[in-house]
This record gives structure tokens, sequence and C-alpha cells, in this order.
């Protein structure tokens, strides 16, 4: 009973030793790392035990040497440049993995602590410090080198130095890939690793040209002038057009033409610029189309063709354009206008019934007693112009539009006009007996009058007949300051025709239409402040024989003429208006040869004065 009691004593004395033997190990291990990190703890495989925070730090800094060198180097062709992994945002968080060595058997409980110190010592605990990579400052250092490495690409070009046509065919392009270049160099850098890395450049063709091909094109288009025909001329055509080498130049362009995988260049001439020539070229080129002349034969009641219809020719635009551009292209400088043709409206099949005519609408005669021949064939030139032509409803007839040039060449002579306030001698005089005869057939037909320009003074060929209806409805024209123009106002045709009697010496107008019931009433002239003629005045005429006298205008009074006309269709007033003419007085006028024997206190103009009137 004795010796068990003795045991345990012993043992218990033995465990106590044990423990506080336990004990003192643990306080001497415990001071002796008080201010270290605990035995075990490696950074990247670098042991820091018993290490204390700074002389940690310390050591790992040395460890860490790769964000200090030139590991990484960018290269363009032979063109380098070196940098370290700092300098391209690359650095670790050393202070805070220290940190975390240190708290290493700290951060718990006494007994939690200890197991952890039991755990790093025997075990070990290993650490990795955090790596921060700036990606967005590596791009931006790329972007920079970009700058100095991309090159726009330069497009073909040519120039023409005298008759030497001369072709840049262009340089390609290179552009640093920007993205795919910062990949690469985060590669290396997460692995801490040295490189050589070429950028990533991508590079681009100019859009592509056969210099050869398109500088021998050029050079042909430039050679020579550029002749431009007509291949069935006409009259009105002249000579060919002709466009000068200078011109040829400063059309030429670069064309960009879409294959079937790239774009590629051709020299041309600029098809605007071709295009603005063509537009002018056609407005003098266009031929009108006429359309047929009838006669209406009253008694038969049926139309027949007077001169037959016309085609007309439109210069077709876009065809000439890819004629002369091929033309040019395949080496030739003769190229010829296409033209499509104009069909008239009305052609020598048509029938009255088609026109919508009845039959005679309006009428009106005047005489020309006493006029020279000159004047006559002037009268009969333009009435025979005006003369079978067909207005269609709604269309404005214009004098001037349908009489045309009015020249020796077209059928008229000299004889007397009223021009810059006297009667002188000019082509055409007499052509308002016709413009005259036709405002008033408008006038009584009860056709809207748009524009009628009076005489300068009261002409006595317009108030010869019985049937005159006076002064105040004579229509004088001027092309193309002065006019005579109506509008046909009915829902048919009308048909214009002239009859000209040189025994009467009359001009006769007849207009047939479709009849629509209008009734006109005219006044008659009412005349108001008469102004006494002028005196007579004598010039001197070296073409008159010696002792000749000759009256070229004679004597009327000044007045003012005004004559009402009142249109009713339907017992509706389409028209209700007054035509209000102001005369000039008007004196004599004689001319006079070398020797002739004047009256006495006659006024006898200078040549000057004669000139200037």
């Amino acid at each position: 009973m004795k010796i068990v009691p003795r045991f345990l004593f012993v043992i218990g004395c033995l465990i106590l030793n044990v423990l506080c033997i336990c004990i003192i190990i643990i306080g001497v291990f415990q001071i002796n790392y008080s201010y270290k990190i605990y035995p075990g703890v490696n950074v990247w495989g670098t042991d820091i035990s018993g290490f204390t925070k700074s002389e940690a730090l310390d050591l790992l800094n040395n460890k860490t040497s790769y964000v200090k060198s030139d590991a990484i180097a960018l290269k363009d062709n032979d063109v380098q440049w070196s940098f370290t992994p700092s300098e391209l945002g690359m650095k670790y968080q050393i202070e805070e993995i220290v940190d975390e060595a240190y708290a290493v058997g700290r951060d718990g409980p006494l007994i939690s602590d200890l197991l952890s110190q039991w755990e790093s010592y025997y075990m070990g605990v290993h650490l990795s410090p955090v790596v921060v990579l700036d990606v967005v400052m590596i791009e931006e250092l790329v972007k920079g080198i970009a700058k100095l490495v991309d090159e726009d690409a330069s497009d073909a070009s040519f120039s023409v130095i005298g008759s030497v046509f001369t072709l840049d065919p262009g340089k390609k392009g290179r552009v640093v890939d920007v993205k795919k270049s910062v990949e690469n160099i985060v590669d290396p850098l997460s692995e801490f690793t040295k490189a050589d890395i070429n950028l990533v450049v991508n590079e681009y063709q100019p859009i592509q040209i056969d210099a050869n091909e398109q500088r021998e094109i050029g050079q042909n288009i430039v050679d020579e002038p550029l002749t431009i025909l007509v291949q069935e001329p006409q009259s009105i055509d002249g000579e060919p057009w002709i466009i000068d080498r200078k011109t040829l130049v400063d059309m030429l362009v670069f064309d960009k033409t879409l294959g079937e995988t790239q774009e590629t260049y051709r020299v041309t001439v600029n098809r605007d610029r071709m295009r603005e020539f063509l537009v002018f070229a056609g407005e003098q080129l266009f031929v009108r189309p006429m359309n047929a002349k009838f006669k209406y034969d009253d008694e038969l009641e049926v139309l027949s063709v007077l001169e037959s219809a016309k085609f007309g020719r439109e210069l077709d635009i876009d065809a000439s354009l890819d004629h002369i551009i091929d033309t040019l292209e395949d080496g030739h400088n003769n190229a010829y206008f296409q033209f499509k043709t104009v069909d008239p409206i009305v052609g020598d099949g048509i029938t009255k019934s088609d026109l919508g005519i009845d039959g005679l609408v309006s009428e009106s005669k005047t005489f020309f007693r006493g006029s020279g021949d000159s004047r006559m064939q002037n009268i009969s030139a333009g009435s025979e112009m005006i003369s079978g032509i067909l207005i269609a409803p709604g269309e404005e007839f214009s004098f001037n539009k349908h009489l045309g040039d009015i020249s020796l060449d077209t059928g008229f002579a000299e004889a007397w006009i009223i021009y810059g306030g006297r009667t002188i001698q000019g082509v055409g005089g007499g052509i308002c007996q016709v413009s005259t005869t036709l405002f008033r057939t408008a006038f009584y037909g009860g056709y809207p009058i748009l524009e009628r320009n009076p005489h300068a003074y009261r002409v006595g060929y317009y108030e010869q007949g019985a049937n005159s209806p006076g002064p105040g409805l004579d229509a004088t024209i001027f092309s193309p300051v002065a006019d005579f123009r109506f509008l046909n106002d009915r829902n048919d045709w009308l048909l214009i025709e002239s009859y000209l009697d040189l025994d009467e010496q009359s001009l006769s107008y007849k207009f047939y239409s479709g009849n629509d019931s209008r009734k006109v009433s005219v006044s008659e002239p009412s005349i108001s402040d008469v102004v006494e003629a002028k005196d007579p005045v004598y010039e001197f005429n070296s073409d008159l024989d010696d002792g000749e006298i000759r009256q070229v205008d004679w004597e009327n009074e000044g007045a003012k003429v005004v004559v009402e006309r009142k249109v009713e269709n339907n017992g509706f007033v389409i028209i209700d208006e007054e035509i209000s003419t102001r005369y000039q007085p008007w004196g004599s006028v004689y001319q006079f040869g070398e020797g002739a024997e004047l009256p006495e206190e006659v006024v006898v103009l200078e040549k000057e004065e004669s000139d200037q009137q």
C-alpha cells in the first residue's frame, strides 16, 4: 500500500519536471523569436526564419532585382527599345508579404499560435508576394513607340511635265498592333524571364496599280488633243469639237475600281469634268424635233400634211461619256458623240379628231399695200415659218421661238425697221406685219395675251383696209427683248395657218381648234391725248443718186389709244381687259443725195446726229 503512493509521487514529479522544462523551452523560444519570424517561413523559396521584419524586407528586396533589370527588349527591324519590368509597370508588394510572414504564429489564441509555430517548424509555410502588373502603362508605352513606327500608306500619284506623263506607284503603310504587342510583353513578365520581343506591325498596301500599264494609258491620253466628231453631221454642227492637251491634263484622275479581292487604280478622265463638257456640248448639239405641219381643208374638213414631221436628236451624255473614256484609255484621241433620237409629238398620220379640231375659231387680215419688195419678202418668209404649226392645250405660243433666227441665211432681206427712235434699214423689216396679224387673230379668238409690245408710233400699214380695227392693236417684236406670246387655254390643239395674197397685198391668219362656245366683244379704239406730228427732217445719204430725195418715214400724230376686250365662255366672263397704247408723235424723214435741192427752212441732220439717233 505504501509502494503505490510513492510511485505516483515519483511519476508526478517527473511530469512536473517535464512540464517545467517545456515551459522553459517554450519561453526561451518565444523570447528568442519575440521580434523575429518563426522558423519554417519562406517567401519564394527564400528562408526568412529568424529575421526581423526589416532584415527580411532587405533580403527580399535584394532577391527581387528582376524588376530593375533590363529584362525586356522591344524590336522593330534594326531599332530596339530596352525596358526594366519596373518601367513597364511591374512591382512587388514586399512589405505586405513580410507582414504576413511575421504574423505566422502570432495572429490567434496562444494554443492556436503554438500549433501554428509547431506546424511552421516541422511543415514549413510557403508564401509568395503579390505581383502588380500595370497593363494600361504597358499599353501607353507601346502607343508611344507606335507613333515612331507607324507610317501612312502613300497612294499612287502622277504628274505631267511638258508632254511627259510620270507616275509614282505609291508605298505601303505600317501600323503597330498595340493589343497583340502588349500581350507578347505580358507573357515573359508573368514568368519573370528576360525576352526580346518583336513589335507586332501590320503592313498594308496602297491601292494596287500596274504602273507600266497605267503610265502608258496616261501618256496616250495627253499626247494629243481629243477630237470629238458627229458621225452624221448636220448643218448646225460646224467644226469638230476639240479638247486641248492642257484641258485633258487638268481632267486626268486616278479612278478607284473594286476588283474581286482588292481595289485598284486606273488612270482616266474625271467623269464629272467630262460630263460638264458634254452637258454644254449637248445644249449646242440638240436638234428639236419638228411636229408635222398641216393645212385644214375648209370644204372637206380634213387635215392634209403640209410638211412632214422631223425627228430630233439629243446627246446621250452617259453613252458619250463611256465611249470617250474608253476611246482615250484604248490609246485613241478621236471619239464620237452618241445621240438619242427624239420623236416629234405630232406625226404625219394624226387626224383632226385626234387633235380635237372642229373648225375655224378665229381669223384676221392685214394689208401691206405700198410695201417694197424687201418688206414683202420678209412678210412672206415670216408667215411661211409660222404656218401649219400646232399648239398643244395649255401650251404657250412664242412668236420669237417659232420664228427662229432672222438673218439673210434664213430667207430674210434688209428693209425698213423701227429702231432707236428711228426708221432704219435692218434685216427682217416688215416682220411685225406678221406678228401684228397673228396678235389680232389671237386677240379676236379670245386667247389670253401673255406679252404684246406696241410700236413706238402709229404704222399706216396696220390701219389699211375697210375692216381695219384702227390703231391700238399692233404688235412689234425684236428678239430677244420684245416678243409676242399667248396661251392656248382651250382643251384642244390649235392649228395656226397663214395665207399670203401678193396680188391683194394682204396677210391672213386662221386659227382652227375645238369650239368651246366662247364669245369675244371688242370696243372701238378710244383715242385721247393727241399730240401733233413732228416737223420733217432731212439727212444725207451718199448711196442716193445726185439730186435724189427719198422719203423713208412718214409723219404721225402721237396719242393714247385704249381698246377694251371681254371674253365670255358658257355665261362666265373669263377675260375683261384694256389694251392701252401710248404712241409717240412722229415726223417725216427724207434722205437726199449730193446736190439735191431741199425745201427752205428744213432741219438737216448732220452725219454725227444721224448716227446717234
